[in-house]
C-alpha cells in the first residue's frame, strides 16, 4: 500500500504538467479569438476609401451602434404587439 501511495506522490508533478498545459494552450486559444474578433469588427473601417467617411464613422461607431440597437428594439416591441 506504501508502494502505491509513493507512486502516485512520484507522479503527481507530470499530472500538474500536463494540465497547465492544457490550461496555457486553452487560454492561448480564447486570447486568439478575441484576437480575431478585433480583426472583423476593424478591418472594414480600414476597407472604407475616404478618409473623411472612415473617420466620421471611427468618431460616431459608439453613436450608431447604439442608435441600431435602439432600432432593433423598438422593431422587437411593435412586432410582440401585433403577434
Amino acid at each position: 500500500m506504501g508502494k502505491v501511495i509513493l507512486t502516485l506522490f512520484m507522479k503527481l508533478p507530470l499530472l500538474f504538467k500536463g494540465l497547465s498545459a492544457v490550461f496555457v494552450s486553452t487560454l492561448e486559444a480564447i486570447v486568439r479569438s478575441f484576437d480575431n474578433i478585433g480583426y472583423h469588427v476593424l478591418h472594414p473601417f480600414r476597407a472604407i476609401r475616404f478618409t473623411e467617411v472612415r473617420e466620421f464613422l471611427s468618431e460616431n461607431a459608439t453613436t450608431i451602434s447604439l442608435i441600431i440597437i435602439l432600432m432593433i428594439l423598438i422593431y422587437m416591441t411593435f412586432s410582440r404587439r401585433v403577434n
